[in-house]
């Protein structure tokens, strides 16, 4: 199935912007739009999503430039998709899920998901390499009444938004985030394969279907020498 078009020009922008140095400004959407022969939507849907993932900004009356920091290292802060991202670093992703049981979670667990006291969920404990390097360690938590008889033989192959939605037709479509700045302690660093005290980024992620119902509370690690979190602010007075 062919890429809608906004994600070619997006794949082809991206691997010109990661050949241009820091700050240099990016053609003007007219010379896209002339460049690529598509709309202007388009065009504008495509800076959208590199903006958005923080390889270019764009300063009013200026133009568009490329991002100066960073490049090379996936934002934490815009990673939907694990997978996805560290393609797009020429990098190969892969899970080890290493358990998942069935609990009755502590109040703050229970709280992000809704849930009530006596509700159960699903703990999920994965890691995730890059290039077969650890890089994430996260548990995950999924409510046993949105996600019945998940086993974790779903999971063997196919990510684990792909079996919400397949097999359970729950769509994730915002989730919601907090980062901490942490030090690795002896079991984090091991399954990090780091170590003690290094630095990691925590990442508290609850994650909302299309009903506007959590789905999903994630807590997980991210090694802090292979990730970033990147975010950007206007001042609203210019």
């Amino acid at each position: 199935m062919q890429k809608p078009l906004y994600r070619q020009v997006i794949r082809d922008l991206e691997n010109q912007i990661r050949q241009m140095k820091p700050n240099e400004k990016l053609p003007s959407e007219r010379q896209l739009l002339v460049k690529y022969s598509v709309s202007r939507n388009t065009i504008r849907l495509a800076l959208q999503d590199l903006e958005e993932r923080g390889l270019i900004y764009r300063l009013h009356g200026k133009g568009t430039f490329v991002s100066s920091n960073f490049l090379s290292q996936p934002n934490i802060g815009g990673m939907y998709s694990f997978t996805e991202e560290l393609k797009k670093i020429g990098q190969k992703a892969s899970t080890q899920n290493q358990s998942l049981s069935l609990i009755v979670p502590d109040e703050h667990i229970a709280t992000q998901l809704n849930m009530a006291s006596t509700e159960k969920a699903y703990k999920l404990v994965r890691l995730r390499l890059a290039n077969n390097q650890p890089r994430i360690f996260s548990t995950s938590y999924l409510p046993e009444k949105l996600f019945p008889g998940l086993e974790l033989s779903d999971l063997n192959g196919k990510p684990l938004y792909d079996v919400m939605k397949e097999k359970y037709d729950q769509i994730s479509v915002m989730a919601f985030e907090d980062v901490q700045a942490v030090c690795l302690n002896q079991e984090e660093s091991e399954n990090l394969a780091e170590n003690v005290g290094s630095p990691s980024l925590k990442i508290f992620r609850k994650t909302i279907n299309d009903k506007n119902v959590p789905i999903e509370f994630t807590i997980s690690l991210a090694r802090g020498d292979k990730f970033v979190y990147r975010s950007r602010q206007y001042n609203d007075l210019f």
